[in-house]
């Protein structure tokens, strides 16, 4: 009997931490930066090449002024990252690698 107690507390405690996991959306990760400049029109078309040839990664194009950047993929891991880094740098020479808070349901999607 006492064990069975148990076993439903366990469970009530499995259930809770399953259900905040859920709800974590962001974890730290990595992602590459692509373009930082002054020019939209630059940025723009940076965003559009990698987007030709790696559609699986997801753009991040933000301004503060003066200035845009544009950071694509969602890493969980340094050599998933490194891996696509190799390949988009020979595009884009001045690509960087960068620690950044990534979306977890996006790391997913990159194979």
């Amino acid at each position: 009997m006492e064990a069975l107690h148990i076993n439903r507390k366990l469970d009530l405690v499995l259930d809770t931490i399953a259900t905040q996991n859920r709800s974590i959306r962001y974890a730290p990760g990595y992602r590459i930066q692509v373009y930082v400049g002054n020019q939209r029109q630059e940025a723009e078309a940076a965003k559009l090449l990698i987007s030709q040839n790696f559609p699986e990664l997801s753009p991040y194009l933000t301004y503060n002024q003066p200035t845009y950047k544009l950071k694509v993929g969602d890493f969980m891991r340094r050599l998933d990252a490194e891996r696509y880094y190799s390949s988009i740098h020979r595009f884009v020479s001045s690509a960087q690698l960068q620690p950044d808070k990534v979306d977890i349901r996006r790391s997913l999607l990159i194979k």
